[in-house]
């Protein structure tokens, strides 16, 4: 419970065409056995299998916007889970119009699922809680109807000092195990605080990615201190015309509302194909924020709890 292991696997980092070395958009959070699934471009559903995913595990699925290269992949990604037999539900989140796209593509093409959707309309604001994490949406500033996500795993106890229980006589065992959980205990007819034994909460790790869009102060705002940031970086700052009339992002761009939003790293990807390599990118963006990566298909980035 304290230790949950986090990670983000890119599974396609290119913009609207597909490149020899770079799939279409698609991401991937893990957290001890859920899956959740931000954007699903053509073919997401093999890289789901070869970055060894599971087609069986607890699924979200947050789509930002009704552009072909984010979402065209959901439908074999949705059948392909039904081959496989899948059973449980599938949480997707997406803007109100896909809902009618998935049910006119279903019976067009004559295939019924093995598994129920709970379809959620993205809006601003907190779109889905679980007992793990809550997901924050925030209006993007794209050519379409688009959101940004902001993933958040929820607060853990602060951490627990055996030796206040035992100088309060309190055994061990399921009462320190309830007072590690942040439950307040009786001991001899006395009740002890879990505050009392353990420190102060200790905050969850939070993942923003924004999707297609200009950067705005809003977006600066809505990711503010989160611990790993993926943000649209499809030009360089040279081509920053191409960026605005595309209603796009450039890596310098994105570096500058990283550092404007106080995140702890920033993630750079949908990259143009004009591009080969995105090492100039990653340059032009480590100059206005150090703590930048250039996200590559196949990529594992771990989210590390924030410091106390």
């Amino acid at each position: 419970m304290n230790s949950a292991k986090l990670s983000v696997t890119f599974l396609g980092t290119s913009s609207a065409a597909p490149t020899n070395y770079r799939g279409l958009p698609a991401i991937a959070i893990r957290r001890e056995g859920h899956v959740i699934l931000m954007d699903c471009g053509e073919g997401v559903q093999r890289q789901v299998l070869a970055q060894s995913i599971g087609l069986g595990k607890d699924m979200t699925i947050l789509i930002t916007h009704l552009h072909g290269d984010h979402v065209t992949g959901l439908l074999g990604l949705l059948q392909t889970m039904s081959l496989a037999q899948r059973r449980k539900p599938v949480v997707i989140v997406a803007p109100a119009k896909l809902l009618r796209w998935l049910e006119v593509s279903s019976d067009l093409l004559n295939f019924g699922l093995t598994f129920p959707i709970r379809f959620v309309a993205a809006r601003p604001g907190v779109v889905l809680r679980t007992p793990e994490f809550k997901v924050r949406a925030a209006r993007a500033s794209h050519s379409v109807e688009a959101f940004s996500y902001l993933v958040e795993e929820l607060g853990r106890p602060g951490v627990f000092h055996p030796e206040k229980a035992k100088a309060l006589g309190v055994p061990e065992g399921r009462l320190w195990s309830a007072l590690q959980k942040g439950r307040s205990v009786t001991v001899g007819g006395r009740k002890v605080a879990s505050s009392e034994v353990a420190g102060p909460p200790r905050p969850g790790r939070r993942i923003g990615y924004s999707g297609d869009t200009r950067p705005s102060p809003r977006l600066a705002r809505f990711f503010e201190g989160c611990d790993l940031l993926i943000f649209d970086s499809t030009f360089r700052g040279s081509d920053r015309d191409k960026a605005l009339e595309r209603m796009h992002s450039t890596c310098v761009e994105a570096a500058g509302l990283a550092k404007e939003a106080g995140v702890r790293r920033l993630a750079l990807t949908h990259f143009s194909a004009r591009y080969t390599s995105a090492t100039a990118l990653l340059r032009e963006a480590r100059k206005v924020f150090h703590d930048t990566v250039a996200a590559a298909d196949g990529l594992t980035l771990a989210v590390d709890y924030p410091p106390v």
